[in-house]
């Protein structure tokens, strides 16, 4: 089980529960489900050895993996229990009637993704449910980002002396038992059902494009009385940046959110109150500074709770005003802690790039430098140049806990942040312009972050030594290090970190499990004739078409639970260096995915990692 939630509105907790929802697991409902779904587990888990090791699958669709995980006929459902008070129970409530699945055992997955949760679902004050779901069983699946949002009146019937099934079988290409489909006319990906708190207005995220998970968003407004959807920001045509979430204020008059704002995740409000401006107009920025994450009003006087980071600080709890002023920190859960790193100076800068677009970056001095050592310097600090993955994301004034720009610069490293094109938070045109439809393609970043490292080099020579960089990137960033070692003039980078990254394109589309990205990024199926042309971007800016000329050394990381480039494109590149023999090291994580999660491999990492970079910037 996992997302838990605490529904004040519905009065009762909701939490999702992977569950079989074959034609076996379908018949049973509710928590009879999740018994079943155990016992089934426990039966193919084979402990007495009954089924002889027998672990053979059969896939008749895609996709087959996600992420990190094999599919099979268990999808996460999320499953409602109402409560009520009980003045008896040390809790002081009681289940009121059974657990009931939200989605009627429809074949479907809610949260949906490797990244899903509780905003995949809402419940009203009033009962009804929204949810954001993939068409049951859509044959399209891999090659498609299509969700839509499914409104119910009420929650599923249940009561104390009844437990819950579903009210009749699925059949496939029915979707009628999700509940009414509000966004059947949109292609593209619906999600974050948000009910207004009088339960009369169900807000979504919305985008158009059906193959392209970076769109610009916009916002819909569905009105449960007259029926009728209205689009309250428009994507891409009212703002140049792209909503990440939805909180309705208490009142019902605005819509709360953040959006990646020039690489900052920025706190935001939509005026959605009769006669208020319209679009992008109606949009203020809360919070434009460093990155805000936001959970909830409180009080009675709307004020809001936050957390906030940045590039020098972890997060902490605040309350904010409505307006955002008056911040007052609320946790101090690392001060004390902060108090004995050693962290750099933060510097932003902005460099005309090869296409003429402004490229904005982190300058990151070496922990220790100060203002008056960088004007009258001594010596001269290597550069660590971190260029982020994605390609669709940025490196943000916040605080990351896998690729912390301030662990480079505690270790004596000038940092250097890029936001090449293709990040976001620099405009949708700015965004697109790294894929193929639409764009150039994936060589863009590269390009962009040999002119930005030209840049830096020229305004700080005085005290970064041009002799001593080194990249490092993961998944696009990664790429962006195999394209550097064949494309980068001689001699710009002494050593590069490639984690989980791409050896060839077209090798690549045929084992990851979301082709939407891929057809996307690089103009359509790799199986197209197009697609073996010279000119295809598969060909143009796969790394592997320059292997030979690779000369930097390079530290492979890949996990071998990464589904989305899988391991195989690590085993290649460490191969293509040592066949060459460029020196090259390969770190394995055999428990870990396209991240480094685990705290002890994350250790091993960070160590392997700077003791890799360190060796080649003496």
């Amino acid at each position: 089980m996992s997302d838990l939630e605490w529904n004040h509105d519905a009065g009762g907790i909701v939490v999702s529960a992977a569950v079989y929802v074959d034609a076996a697991g379908a018949a049973s409902g509710g928590l009879a489900a999740m018994e079943a779904t155990a016992a089934r587990d426990k039966e193919l888990k084979d402990d007495d050895k009954a089924l002889g090791g027998l672990d053979a699958v059969v896939f008749k669709r895609l996709p087959i993996r996600q992420w990190d995980a094999w599919l099979n006929a268990k999808m996460p459902h999320p499953f409602f229990v109402k409560l009520e008070v009980d003045t008896i129970s040390p809790v002081g409530f009681r289940t009121a009637a059974p657990a009931v699945d939200l989605l009627s055992a429809v074949p479907t997955a809610v949260p949906s993704g490797a990244f899903g949760g509780a905003d995949d679902w809402a419940l009203s004050k009033a009962g009804a449910v929204a949810v954001s779901a993939r068409p049951p069983l859509n044959a399209e699946e891999a090659w498609t980002t299509n969700r839509h949002i499914y409104l119910q009146p009420s929650v599923p019937g249940a009561s104390a002396s009844r437990p819950w099934t579903p009210s009749r079988a699925w059949s496939p290409g029915d979707d009628s038992l999700l509940g009414e489909c509000l966004t059947a006319s949109n292609p593209g990906f619906d999600t974050n059902p948000a009910f207004s708190p009088d339960g009369s207005q169900l807000a979504w995220l919305t985008m158009a494009g059906a193959d392209y998970e970076a769109d610009a968003v916009g916002i819909c407004v569905y009105d449960l009385k007259s029926k009728q959807t209205r689009t309250v920001l428009r994507a891409e045509a009212d703002w140049a940046y792209s909503p990440q979430n939805l909180h309705w204020s208490k009142d019902g008059s605005r819509l709360l959110f953040t959006a990646d704002v020039r690489s900052r995740r920025a706190l935001c409000s939509l005026d959605i109150s009769p006669g208020a401006a319209s679009g992008g107009a109606a949009i203020t920025v809360l919070r434009p500074e460093h990155s805000t994450t936001l959970f909830d009003e409180h009080g009675d006087d709307g004020r809001l709770l936050v957390s906030q980071d940045s590039l020098i600080a972890p997060p902490e709890l605040f309350s904010l005003a409505a307006d955002g002023s008056g911040a007052k920190q609320l946790t101090y859960f690392n001060t004390e802690r902060m108090a004995g790193s050693a962290l750099g100076r933060v510097g932003e800068l902005t460099v005309t790039g090869p296409s003429g677009d402004e490229i904005q970056s982190w300058l990151i001095r070496p922990a220790g430098l100060s203002e008056e050592e960088e004007a009258n310097p001594s010596s001269k600090y290597p550069l660590a140049v971190i260029y982020h993955g994605g390609p669709q994301g940025s490196t943000g004034d916040d605080w990351h806990y896998r690729w912390n720009l301030q662990s480079y610069a505690s270790a004596g490293f000038a940092v250097l942040g890029i936001n090449f094109r293709g990040s976001t938070g620099f405009g949708h045109d700015f965004c697109r312009a790294i894929s193929a439809k639409g764009g150039v393609g994936w060589n863009v970043g590269g390009e962009d972050t040999i002119a930005s490292v030209q840049h830096v080099l020229k305004e700080h020579g005085s005290w970064i030594d041009a002799e001593r960089v080194v990249g490092l990137g993961a998944s696009y960033g990664g790429f962006t290090s195999n394209w550097l070692n064949g494309n980068a003039p001689k001699g710009m980078f002494k050593a590069l970190v490639c984690h989980c990254g791409t050896f060839d394109l077209r090798s690549s589309y045929f084992s990851t499990e979301e082709l939407f990205f891929m057809e996307h990024e690089f103009g359509g199926s790799a199986l197209e004739p197009a697609a073996k042309e010279t000119s295809s971007p598969y060909v143009r800016c796969t790394p592997s078409a320059k292997a030979d000329q690779w000369e930097t050394p390079t530290l492979v990381i890949h996990g071998a639970k990464d589904f989305r480039l899988v391991e195989s494109e690590g085993i290649a590149t460490f191969t293509a260096l040592q066949r060459r023999g460029v020196p090259s090291e390969m770190l394995y994580l055999p428990g870990e995915n396209h991240h480094c999660l685990n705290p002890q491999n994350s250790i091993v990492w960070h160590e392997t990692v700077l003791q890799w970079i360190k060796s080649w910037t003496k």
